[in-house]
């Protein structure tokens, strides 16, 4: 059994969530604050990068969120692997960062920013 330990986000990581968060809705924008200091861990034994996300805010800053779902946003990995993306909050909180591919794709890293879209309307590019 492998123990999760509780990391800095990468640069990667704080810039992708940070996009989402500036390029959402209103309420994904209320988010922001959140980043400062916040951690991640691993959150799946797969090999995908979806990480859970540890805030370290007041509780003054908590967001009065009403759906689970901050993001659903749909992309490509350098690997050429298109990508479900998918940002939670739990209890105004930002939860999870997920990410899972359309079909079988083994391993695959971040989706470039450039590739994101919202998902009802997207069609990464190639």
């Amino acid at each position: 059994m492998t123990t999760k330990t509780l990391r800095p986000l990468t640069q990667e990581e704080e810039k992708l969530l940070r996009w989402i968060l500036e390029h959402g809705s209103d309420e994904a924008k209320s988010y922001l604050p959140q980043l400062e200091g916040m951690q991640a861990e691993s959150s799946c034994t797969c090999g995908c990068p979806s990480i859970s996300l540890v805030v370290h805010i007041d509780a003054a800053e908590i967001v009065g969120a009403k759906d689970r779902i901050v993001a659903d946003l749909s992309g490509q990995a350098p690997e050429r692997v298109t990508l479900g993306v998918l940002l939670f909050q739990d209890n105004g909180r930002l939860s999870e960062l997920e990410f899972y591919p359309y079909d079988d794709a083994g391993k695959f890293s971040l989706p470039t920013i450039e590739s994101l879209a919202p998902f009802e309307t997207s069609e990464p590019t190639a």
